[in-house]
């Protein structure tokens, strides 16, 4: 519950803030990559349902159309292929190695690119469409590079939480038996 606030908020805000300051800029900003690249980390399959939330919750703040609704919300879910990640290489290996911290940061933010695209010419915008998402889109995928290269530091933000609570417990008992 706490991370979906914390997507609609600051989402609302990024938007919001583009809308009103930035309004001639061709680029966008988004937080959705970042937090969804957490949220795969931290709980597997249930990132899909947040990148889900996150076309969701840009479509609100920017008042968009029924067809942008389809296409952010159905294109996000192409982060899916994150899972591929976790079950090929591993969460501990994407925690620990700031290389392939930064490329499943990249795949979070390019995977929801990709998908708006392919959604957007299905829709019938062209193919020119995932170009377009990539392109305006540019500096989330550096964002979520940046958060997740920050969040990798915190303990237990960017890890899996079975194995953190576990971690935490095992650390506990040893402190109490020591004592």
């Amino acid at each position: 519950m706490i991370w979906s606030i914390i997507l609609f908020v600051f989402e609302f805000i990024v938007v919001k803030a583009g809308s009103v300051w930035f309004r001639a800029q061709l680029w966008t900003l988004s937080i959705v990559p970042a937090l969804v690249a957490v949220v795969y980390m931290r709980w597997s399959a249930f990132g899909v349902l947040y990148s889900a939330l996150g076309g969701i919750a840009l479509c609100f703040a920017s008042g968009a159309s029924t067809q942008q609704y389809l296409i952010y919300t159905l294109g996000n879910l192409f982060s899916v292929v994150l899972l591929l990640f976790l079950k090929f290489i591993g969460k501990e290996k994407i925690r620990d190695s700031v290389f392939t911290s930064i490329i499943f940061a990249l795949a979070s933010a390019l995977s929801m690119q990709i998908g708006r695209g392919v959604v957007a010419a299905l829709l019938g915008n062209g193919i020119g469409s995932i170009v377009t998402f990539i392109a305006t889109d540019i500096i989330s995928e550096l964002f979520a590079i940046l958060i997740i290269c920050i969040t990798r530091k915190l303990d237990g933000v960017f890890e899996d939480q079975i194995s953190y609570l576990v971690r935490v417990n095992n650390e506990e008992n040893e402190k109490g038996g020591r004592e």
